[in-house]
Formats: C-alpha cells, sequence, structure tokens
C-alpha cells in the first residue's frame, strides 16, 4: 500500500473543508439522492459523498451501504489520493492489483473494494475538499460518458455544499443579528436609552419604544416630525442646540449636547443626546443621523445641588467668623486657608501658604504641639487647643484650635483645622475678672445694709401685728358691749375682715422670717380654700359696687407655691374686677381654674371698663401706674401680683378691650419642678 501524498496547500484546504461542517451528518438527503445518481451512473452497489480532513475522512452521505462509523482514518483511504488531482476522474479498476491499494484494509476485508471511480469536490477558491466517488466489490471500467457525468454530479454536489454552506452562515448571521439586538434592545431597556434615527431630507425622525417612555408621548405621525420636537425644546436651549447641530453637520463629528425638553404632562425633563451624521458616497451632505437619548434629569438635579453646595461651602469658608486651614500632616505646610484666619496675622495670603504650622508656632508650645499632633493620628482630631500664633511682625496673639484627620484623593493625609482669634475674649475675661473683684467689694456694702433691712423688716412686722392685735380687741369688746351687733351684716363682715387682716399679717410675717432665714417655704396650696377666703374679704366691696362673681374650679385644684403670695394675687384681680366694673351693665368677675399641662390656669374676666393695651400695654405691670381714675388707685397692685406670679416660678397675660372687659391668665406650676 502506498500511502496518498500530502497537498502543497493542504493546511488552507483543510481550513476551507471546515466551512462546509464535515462532522455534522444530519439531514443529508439531498446528498443521499445525489450519491444515489452516482451509483447509478457508474453501475456500482454502493456510492459515497466525502470531505477530507488533515488526518481523517468524513463520510457526508452513503448509498448501498449502511455504515455505524462515518469516519475513517485519511491514510487509508481512495480519496485521499484522488484529491491530489482536482481536474480529472480517477479510476482504480482492480484495487487488488493497484500498488497502492492492494495491502489496503477496505481491500483485503471481508467486504473488499475491488472497483473505485472518484471526482474531486473543488469549490469556487479551487480546494479540493472532497470526493464524490463509486465502489464496488467487482472489477470494473468506466465509459467516457459515465465518467463526464460522474464530473457534472461533482459540479452539483459541490453547488449544494455551497448552498449548504451559504445557508448556514446566513443562519449564523441571522442568529448573531438576533443576538446583537436582543443584547441592543436589553441594554437600551436596561439603560433607558432612546434611539433615533434622523433623515436630513425629510426631517422625519424615527424612535424606538424606549424614547416614547421617556417623553409620554406616542408614535404618530405627527411626532416623527423634526418641527414637533423642535417646539418642545426650552427657549432658552434652542438655539444653542441649532448651532451646535450646525457645527457638527459641517464636520461631520460626533454630536453631544444636553438640553430640556417638555414632557407631554407639562414638566420639562433633561435630556442627553449624542449621534453623528453620516452621507452615502455619492451624496455631499449628510443624509441621516444616528444617536441615542437619555434622560438626565435626576443627574441635573444632583449637579446644581453639587453646584449650590459647593458655592455655599466656598462662602462658608470665605466668609467663616473662624479661620480654617488645611495642612500637610507630614511636614505641617499650609495648604488653603481663608480671610479670617489671615486678617490678625498681617500675611498676605501667598506669604502665608510658604509656611507651616511649625513656623507661626512659638517654641514654647513645641512640646504641646507634637501632643496634639499625635493624639490626632491617633484618634482623627485633636482640641479643643489653645496656644499663640506668630504675626508676620513678630507678635503673638491667643488662639483656639479644633481639627480633624482627613484624606485627599490619593490617600495623602491632610488636617483641616478651625482657629479661632480668641484675643477679645481674653481681654473679656480679664475685663469680668476685674468687675468680679468689684462686684465682691460692692456684695460686702450689700450685706451691712441687708442686715439693716431685716431690722426694718422685723420693726414693722411686729408693729402691724401689734396694731391688728389691738383692732381684734376693739372689736371683741363691741361685741360685748352691744350683743345686738352679732346680728348686725355689717357687723359680722367687720369681724371677718378683722380676723382676715390677722391672718394677713400672720402670712406676710411669715413671709418676712422665710426672707429673713433665706429659705422658701413652698407648699401645695388647694385653689379652691384660697379663692373663697378671698371672696369672703371682698364681699362687702362686690355688694358696694353692685358686681357679682362666678366661679367655675376644677375639683381638687392645687398649686405650688407660697400661699400668703396666691391669696394676694387673687385679692388684688377681684378688687381691680370690682373697682373698675362699668356703671352701664350689671357686672360681675368670672373665676376659671384649670389644669394644663404641668401647670394651673387661673383666670379672672371681667365686663368693666377694660384696659386700652395699644396705650399701656408695656408699662401695665410697672409700679405707679393707674390707667383709670379711682380714689383707692395707687399704681402698686398690678406690680406687686406679677412679681408675686414670677416669685412662683408663674406668667401672666393679658387681654383688655376699652369699655368691654378685661381677662388675666395666670399660669402657676401645679407640681415642683
Amino acid at each position: 500500500m502506498i500511502k496518498p501524498s500530502i497537498p502543497v496547500n493542504d493546511l488552507e484546504r483543510v481550513h476551507e473543508v471546515y466551512k462546509y461542517d464535515p462532522n455534522n451528518t444530519l439531514e443529508e438527503s439531498d446528498l443521499d439522492f445525489l450519491s444515489a445518481m452516482a451509483a447509478e451512473i457508474c453501475n456500482t452497489n454502493t456510492a459515497l459523498i466525502t470531505l477530507i480532513a488533515r488526518d481523517k475522512q468524513w463520510i457526508k452521505s452513503s448509498y448501498g451501504i449502511e455504515l455505524e462509523v462515518r469516519e475513517f482514518p485519511r491514510e487509508f483511504t481512495f480519496c485521499a489520493h484522488t484529491i491530489n488531482n482536482p481536474n480529472k476522474v480517477t479510476v482504480v479498476p482492480d484495487a487488488s492489483k493497484d500498488d497502492r491499494f492492494k495491502n489496503n484494509p477496505f481491500v483485503t476485508g471481508e467486504e473488499p473494494v475491488i472497483f473505485y471511480a472518484g471526482v474531486p469536490l473543488v469549490n469556487s477558491n479551487g480546494y479540493a475538499l472532497g470526493t464524490i466517488c463509486a465502489i464496488d466489490s467487482k472489477s470494473k471500467n468506466l465509459s467516457k460518458d459515465q465518467e463526464g457525468k460522474l464530473q457534472m454530479l461533482s459540479r452539483q454536489v459541490m453547488k449544494l455544499l455551497e448552498l449548504r454552506r451559504k445557508s448556514r452562515t446566513l443562519e449564523d448571521a441571522n442568529r448573531s443579528l438576533n443576538t446583537i439586538n436582543n443584547r441592543f434592545r436589553y441594554v437600551t431597556e436596561g439603560t433607558e436609552t432612546g434611539i433615533f434615527e434622523w433623515d436630513t431630507r425629510s426631517d422625519e425622525v424615527s424612535f424606538n419604544k424606549e424614547w416614547w417612555k421617556i417623553t409620554g408621548y406616542s408614535d404618530s405621525t405627527e411626532e416623527k416630525k423634526l418641527n414637533f420636537w423642535k417646539n418642545l425644546v426650552h427657549h432658552d436651549d434652542l438655539e444653542n442646540f441649532y448651532n451646535h447641530l450646525a457645527q457638527h453637520f459641517e464636520s461631520r463629528k460626533r454630536f453631544k449636547f444636553q438640553f430640556r425638553l417638555k414632557h407631554l404632562k407639562g414638566h420639562y425633563i433633561w435630556i442627553n443626546i449624542k449621534g453623528r451624521f453620516f452621507s452615502h458616497k455619492d451624496l455631499e451632505k449628510p443624509a441621516r443621523m444616528y444617536g441615542i437619548l437619555q434622560e438626565i434629569t435626576e443627574n441635573k438635579k444632583k449637579e446644581y445641588e453639587i453646584f449650590y453646595r459647593k458655592k455655599l461651602l466656598d462662602a462658608l469658608y470665605e466668609l467663616s467668623p473662624i479661620g480654617l486651614a488645611l495642612n500637610d500632616f507630614e511636614t505641617g505646610a499650609f495648604l488653603e486657608v481663608n480671610n479670617k484666619l489671615l486678617e490678625p496675622t498681617g500675611y498676605s495670603r501667598e506669604e502665608f501658604l510658604d509656611l507651616s504650622y511649625w513656623d507661626v508656632t512659638p517654641k514654647d508650645y513645641e512640646v504641646k504641639e507634637s501632643e496634639q499632633i499625635s493624639s490626632l493620628n491617633q484618634v482623627g482630631f485633636y482640641g479643643p487647643y489653645e496656644k499663640e500664633y506668630i504675626k508676620k511682625n513678630g507678635e503673638r496673639y491667643p488662639v483656639l484650635l479644633n481639627g480633624i484627620l482627613v484624606k485627599d484623593i490619593d490617600g495623602n493625609k491632610r488636617i483641616w483645622s478651625f482657629v479661632e482669634d480668641i484675643s477679645e475674649r481674653k481681654q473679656d475675661e480679664q475685663i469680668k475678672a476685674n468687675w468680679l473683684k468689684r462686684i465682691e467689694e460692692l456684695l460686702s456694702v450689700t450685706n451691712g445694709q441687708n442686715e439693716r433691712l431685716k431690722n426694718f423688716a422685723h420693726i414693722v412686722s411686729h408693729n402691724l401685728r401689734s396694731h391688728s392685735s389691738a383692732i381684734g380687741l376693739l372689736v371683741g369688746f363691741l361685741e360685748n358691749e352691744h350683743v345686738l351687733l352679732k346680728e348686725n351684716e355689717t357687723f359680722t363682715h367687720l369681724q371677718n375682715a378683722s380676723l382676715n387682716l390677722e391672718g394677713t399679717i400672720r402670712d406676710l410675717n411669715e413671709i418676712v422670717e422665710i426672707n429673713l432665714s433665706e429659705g422658701t417655704n413652698v407648699t401645695t396650696i388647694s385653689v379652691e380654700a384660697v379663692v373663697k377666703k378671698t371672696i369672703e374679704s371682698v364681699h362687702a366691696l362686690a355688694k358696694t359696687n353692685k358686681t357679682s362673681i362666678i366661679i367655675d374650679l376644677e375639683p381638687d385644684l392645687k398649686v405650688v407655691g407660697v400661699r400668703p403670695y396666691l391669696e394676694s394675687i387673687i385679692l388684688n384681680f377681684l378688687t381691680n374686677g370690682i373697682k373698675y366694673s362699668s356703671l352701664d351693665r350689671k357686672s360681675f368677675v368670672k373665676i376659671t381654674g384649670k389644669k394644663v399641662g404641668k401647670f394651673t390656669v387661673l383666670t379672672f374676666k371681667d365686663n368693666g371698663l377694660g384696659i386700652d393695651l395699644e396705650r399701656h400695654k408695656d408699662r401695665l405691670f410697672k409700679m405707679y401706674k393707674t390707667f383709670h381714675k379711682h380714689e383707692d388707685a395707687r399704681g402698686i397692685g398690678l406690680f406687686i401680683t406679677k412679681n408675686q406670679i414670677e416669685a412662683m416660678n408663674g406668667s401672666v397675660e393679658v387681654e383688655s378691650e376699652v369699655n368691654k372687659g378685661t381677662i388675666f391668665k395666670v399660669f402657676l406650676p401645679d407640681e415642683k419642678n
């Protein structure tokens, strides 16, 4: 057996073979018909169509023989000899007598191949890819007519293989195109990107469905015209848009622009457009533009927000009432300083940026400075820390520093420091120290005066108690001498007034004792009990002035304070409501009490003369200020009352209208704070 020789161009030939999918043996019915035709032409039992690669032969189609294996070693095949003569028919009448094949396994086997006639399958590039061949177990010869028909059949096989290859290439291209289209669709949908094509000759524009989602419009005839979209561009952007477009139309460079477009719902959205003009080789001007459109409204909002914040930070940086400095951690060099830091130094910005914090720090602070830097490196911040800075003229001034450690974009350590000039604070502290010394001296004088006031308070308290006791004795003498006085209502009120006077003096004496002992006799007081007692005291006054007193108190209403103060407050507001009642109507004073949060609110409402608050509000609670002519008006009641309210951690509000009445609201704590 003689092995077939290998063609010089076999590497290129094999490359061509694989274009025809040699190892795919499915759906070969068309080839089977042609192999049957070969057997018919050559009058043989069997025919094959083969493709030959570098070291193997594939049977693409067979007639007259069932093959379990369709791959065979190239060196044993008859067809490997045939492809070496691409322009003629290779005929082997009797292989058993041919030196090339007589020892071939296909010849010496159980079903020997004796006759063989094959024609190379040559493609348009001139490469013999395989063969169509007829074989038989008996010796034969072919006529010229049979050889011619077999050659014609080989060309038909090649046309079919070529058609198959082109179909497969087209299918592969379609699959690739579908893959690309799907990928493109997924990308545009996933990134919400609009795609457009603009025909510059007809001014028609087409879009993908993402564009309609972005803008809210629909794919109608009107909305495919350029003028429709031109009218939707924000008027502030339109001129720049068209100028920019015209420049790129002439240069045919990539076009990029950002503009505002009116959404279907009426608001404007920001659009980023990218595209490029293209033209047919026969046209001078671009015929079409292709590109993408993306909504960037949120990005624009962020840009404006960043821009605004940058401007704000720049303003805060330069207008800050505290000095700001950025230093390099390793060298201490100043990298940035604001105007507030520069003001007291005497340096210009350029001069200061040539310095480090060591240059402006006196040597006696070097140890503390190193401690602060060590702390900064360990915990990321330092301060508050007081030291001094050195001015350009050599003078020192005190500063208070705080700082944090940061890293820049390259990872370099930086120190942001807040540097406050505390020269004025230090001066104020010295002034305060001087004043404190002066106050202490004045307090020493005041303590002596307070001792004299205490003595005076003892005398007043003692004398009032004596006079009150005398009045009580006189009332008792009258009662004993004139028994019938007990039935006299006026005398009864006189007795009650005398008793109330004694109680008031006792309370005042208690207050004096409390003040003298520098203590505070704060207790929980029943509002109802104090109100009833006070009403009893003003009964005669109310009757004389024909004024009714109305009480509306929540049950168990209490306040925390000084009892005599509360009695005085209620008494003063009641007597004021009675004394300044109107003669034109039936007068009343209504006392309302309720709990609101942690306060008891007592409201005193009357329908009397009222107060002109526009004229008198600012001096309503001043001493010796009166607002109506009355024989008992001394201008001291509201002053005392307000001070008593505030002494019990309370407050007072007033509403009044001339000739309609007045409302006083007193807020007093109902629990100890």
